[in-house]
């Protein structure tokens, strides 16, 4: 992460609505990093968990000047002494996370690695960067896109805008459905569909993708799948999945919006998962789970809150 200062003005004009009070002056305060707990300066933007219990007492012992925080601190005497600011916001984190993505965060320049593989009739927009070694076929890549190095993107794939991809990912990858025949031959069933990746979605290093076979494969806006994943063929995934890593689903699993899959999970195929659903890490799920359940497990049962 560069250096830079930031002031502390312009911290609080980019949180705009998400400000809900101010303690202290920000005037000629100014921060240069986002650091773990170990590593806090006097110019570090610092923040408060809403989540520890001791909230109040990581407030007044930050050694930062400036720190964001839910509106269960009090600026206390400790805090007016020591001249610090306090940001007053909903929820921390998810203001943190937005000062570091308009001020820390590295950007990325549009362009093409000279190294990169393009199809010709690739159709590719805007403010992309597509990163060395990568493989870009037949397909259709929006605006402001990511591509991260060694990122085979096969024919049949349209990707929407502003995606990240990173290392090692592939997309469209033809899946492997086998019809056997009376001699017990294998013979693997022809895929003709292709991969459909909507807008704001983030696809990990060594993920596979597969094709749809008769159908597409679709991954709807802001899907975030980590690395070492497998999502089938005709797998959909509607908006805001979140699928974190080495997890697995087999073909035609349809998943609902706004739900949560954890590491090593195994989906099997023709499964509906529900909108808002959990399911725990290492689960094995064989049966439909309905909306907003939390399923556990293998094979995975609906986990049920103990009073």
């Amino acid at each position: 992460m560069d250096n830079k200062q930031i002031r502390v003005s312009d911290v609080i004009c980019m949180l705009g609505r998400q400000v809900l009070r101010i303690y202290g002056n920000p005037d000629g305060k100014y921060v240069d990093n986002v650091a773990d707990l170990e590593h806090v300066s006097i110019s570090t933007l610092d923040w408060v968990n809403s989540e520890k219990h001791n909230k109040q007492e990581i407030a007044e012992n930050s050694k930062a000047n400036t720190i964001i925080v839910d509106q269960d601190i009090e600026y206390s005497e400790t805090i007016k002494q020591d001249g610090k600011v306090l940001i007053v916001v909903e929820n921390p984190r998810k203001s943190l996370m937005d000062v570091i993505y308009a001020f820390f965060a590295k950007k990325y320049k549009s362009g093409i690695d000279s190294s990169a593989i393009i199809h010709p009739n690739a159709k590719i927009g805007m403010n992309n960067y597509i990163g060395p070694n990568c493989y870009i076929g037949d397909c259709v890549i929006g605006d402001n896109n990511v591509i991260h190095s060694n990122v085979s993107v096969y024919d049949r794939t349209v990707i929407g805008n502003n995606n990240v991809i990173h290392s090692g990912a592939i997309l469209c990858v033809d899946g492997l459905g086998c019809v056997r025949g009376a001699d017990g031959k294998l013979q693997e069933f022809p895929q003709m569909g292709g991969v459909k990746i909507g807008d704001n979605c983030y696809i990990g290093g060594n993920t596979h993708i597969a094709s749809g076979s008769l159908s597409d494969t679709i991954i709807e806006n802001g899907c975030k799948i980590n690395g070492m994943c497998f999502i089938g063929s005709n797998d959909h995934l509607y908006e805001n999945v979140w699928i974190t890593g080495s997890t697995m689903l087999a073909g035609s699993v349809k998943v609902g919006k706004n739900t949560t899959i954890f590491s090593r999970v195994v989906v099997r195929d023709w499964t509906s998962i529900g909108e808002g659903c959990t399911i725990g890490m290492g689960s094995v799920v064989t049966k439909q789970v309905p909306d907003g359940e939390t399923w556990v497990g293998s094979p995975a049962k609906k986990f049920e809150k103990t009073k």
